[in-house]
């Protein structure tokens, strides 16, 4: 069974815990690795080189080995993920797995928008690096730095729509009208 991830568990590295969690000063954005994603991800575009750079100083990095569960459905969302390295499988109550989601993917985008629980769980499929961003530090930086804000929120919206109309496609109705 999947182990589900705390966040205070995140902030213990002693703990014996497997996930760890440290403000991305370190090898991750030495490495550049983390800026190059942040620059290939919609969410993120129009930002300036300077505002990458303070994005990254506003998330922390989380590493999860295979198995462990990185939120539960109906957990209330307070942060976003980015995978830069990994697989994590989507699970939905009732359905099973509903995504695989991949190095560059986003989960838990609406936590930014608004104050709903997790739509489904999370379970690591493959040892993963990810860029966790809570929603009260964005809110915190939007009043220093309304820019990245705006542009982040702005973001997030096009992207929730864009998602919402290939759903849209995707729904079957319930039923046809019939022709009269």
């Amino acid at each position: 069974m999947a182990r589900l991830i705390q966040p205070y568990q995140l902030a213990k590295d002693s703990s014996g815990d497997k996930a760890k969690m440290s403000k991305v000063g370190s090898k991750v954005v030495a490495q550049g690795k983390a800026v190059q994603i942040l620059k290939k991800l919609k969410l993120f575009q129009d930002l300036s080189d300077d505002e990458y750079i303070k994005v990254l100083g506003m998330c922390s990095s989380v590493s999860v080995q295979k198995g462990e569960m990185l939120f539960r459905q109906r957990d209330e969302g307070k942060s976003l993920f980015i995978l830069l390295h990994g697989e994590i499988n989507i699970h939905v109550e009732g359905k099973g797995i509903v995504h695989t989601m991949q190095a560059g993917d986003i989960l838990g985008e609406m936590a930014l928008v608004c104050k709903i629980k997790r739509t489904g769980s999370a379970v690591v499929a493959k040892n993963s690096v990810l860029l966790q961003l809570y929603a009260e530090i964005l809110h915190e930086v939007v009043n220093q730095h309304p820019r990245i804000g705006y542009i982040i929120m702005r973001n997030v919206s096009a992207y929730l729509a864009e998602r919402l109309l290939q759903n849209n496609k995707t729904v079957k109705p319930l039923r046809k009208k019939e022709a009269k």
